[in-house]
């Protein structure tokens, strides 16, 4: 075979690979912006019904009991829109308040079963839409690059409320883990974190996944994805590595994370555990709990976590 047949080969096939890794980097960009596919819970009434039927959710007290409080306030998208749940309960002094963050194709719903267990600790509790989900304004997700700054609008709101005193806590679960440790490095008034299953830098979990999923290498794949995300929504995807923020705080911090879990590895936590200064900091892996599923994997013992961490935070901190 002459030479230049077998040169127009060569340079086909790096033709066809680099069309392969364009079209993985831009379903990948995608997918996690814009949610390819439809989102699990893309109503309010959608997660209620998934949540009733596949984990056994009871909102007796959310429609019954508890005192609520619709709101909206101006994000980076848009209107953002959640409930302020009083605890008429809580004790006199100054206020307890949890601030939840929910996961990638949730919303607010999806953080009922954690305001449960603040309010029964005598919190008031502050659940809301991240952009581009539930009811709030949005047309994508940038996992925490845009967020932290919805969040720090919410915040505060909630400041506003409850007051300057107020012992405020935030509570995240995946991308919303990754919201609430991005928000330290805007605000020097959160008393402690909650993250449940967050990565530590976007690159490396990216590249992860990729490779998980597609099982090409997650470069160039991942800094062409990064390329596409910068071009058309302005998100970069090194400016969202919560392991910087948490090395720059110094608020007690409990990390959980499933030690099954395969989406986000349970490495991110520990990483991220290791560089916390606050020596009230804490890392529990749920044994037997997948992504986003150690509360489901285990209630009693992820309730007496955030029991005994709330306690120790709150003693030592007022």
């Amino acid at each position: 075979m002459a030479w230049y047949f077998i040169l127009l080969i060569v340079l086909g096939c790096i033709a066809l690979l680099a069309v392969l890794y364009l079209i993985v980097a831009i379903v990948v960009a995608s997918g996690t912006l814009k949610a390819a596919t439809k989102p699990v819970a893309h109503t309010l009434d959608e997660a209620r019904a998934f949540q009733t039927e596949y984990e056994n959710m009871d909102y007796y007290d959310y429609d019954n009991v508890w005192r609520k409080q619709s709101f909206e306030v101006d994000g980076v998208q848009g209107k953002l829109r959640g409930e302020v749940i009083f605890n008429d309960s809580a004790a006199t002094g100054p206020a307890k308040v949890a601030v939840i963050c929910h996961g990638h194709t949730w919303n607010r719903i999806n953080s009922l079963k954690y305001a449960r267990i603040f309010y029964t600790k005598g919190y008031n509790v502050v659940i809301y839409d991240h952009a581009y989900f539930g009811m709030s304004d949005g047309k994508f997700t940038s996992l925490g690059f845009y967020e932290r700054k919805d969040l720090s609008s919410v915040l505060d709101y909630t400041r506003s409320i409850f007051g300057k005193d107020a012992f405020l806590v935030l509570h995240g679960e995946s991308m919303g883990a990754v919201i609430v440790l991005c928000e330290l490095s805007l605000r020097n008034d959160i008393d402690a974190v909650i993250a449940d299953c967050a990565f530590s830098n976007t690159f490396k979990y990216y590249r992860q996944l990729c490779y998980r999923i597609t099982h090409l290498p997650g470069f160039p794949i991942i800094d062409i994805s990064n390329i596409i995300a910068k071009h058309k929504y302005g998100y970069d995807f090194a400016a969202v590595n919560p392991i910087d923020d948490v090395k720059n705080s110094d608020v007690p911090i409990c990390f959980i994370h499933g030690a099954n879990d395969r989406f986000i590895r349970p490495s991110h936590s520990e990483d991220m555990y290791r560089v916390a200064n606050n020596p009230l900091s804490e890392l529990h892996l749920i044994q037997n709990a997948g992504h986003a599923r150690s509360y489901h994997a285990d209630r009693q013992a992820y309730e007496k976590i955030l029991e005994d961490f709330l306690e120790k935070t709150e003693h030592l901190i007022h």
